[in-house]
């Protein structure tokens, strides 16, 4: 970009009484106040915001209030009506649905499968005998905690999902 009508009267004065060398020159130039620039105009609040993230769909909502509830409270049936409502849910992707209600409960169960494999190899917990009462046991104390798990999980991930815009 040329320089302005006015930088090049500078420079003229310049060369006229310093012609020792280009050095000076470049000097002068570099250390020559700058012009600002003009100020960008102010943006209002209301624009620079970012929107806010908001909740989605009451129906996607419920059903992970649902899924909460029948964890905290043991109720199987408030975590069938979960599950079954994100299902249901037209808000949800159908990769979605199959996350919060396959996937979710089938990482959940395979985990409680390996804390039981565990605890029939002796490797961690109390150690159980496979076949028998112990085995019935032991299954019955695992089973409530792994679907409590994985209403939870559901239920967080049904929230993640509803905040999407």
């Amino acid at each position: 970009m040329p320089p302005a009508p006015e930088e090049e009267d500078e420079d003229e004065d310049e060369e006229a009484e310093a012609p020792a060398s280009g050095k000076r020159r470049v000097l002068a130039r570099i250390l020559r106040p700058r012009r600002a620039a003009p100020a960008p105009e102010p943006v209002p609040e209301a624009e620079a915001a970012p929107p806010r993230p908001r909740l989605a769909n009451p129906f996607v909502l419920l059903a992970a209030l649902l899924l909460l509830g029948g964890a905290v409270f043991g109720s199987l049936l408030a975590l069938a009506a979960g599950w079954l409502l994100a299902y249901a849910s037209r808000r949800l992707t159908p990769a979605e649905v199959k996350g919060a209600v396959l996937v979710i409960p089938g990482l959940a169960a395979g985990a409680g499968t390996l804390w039981l494999w565990g605890r029939v190899q002796g490797r961690w917990g109390d150690p159980v005998t496979p076949g028998g009462e112990a085995m019935g046991a032991a299954v019955a104390e695992t089973w409530p905690w792994v679907l409590r798990g994985a209403a939870v999980a559901s239920a967080l991930f049904l929230l993640w999902r509803s905040r999407r815009h």
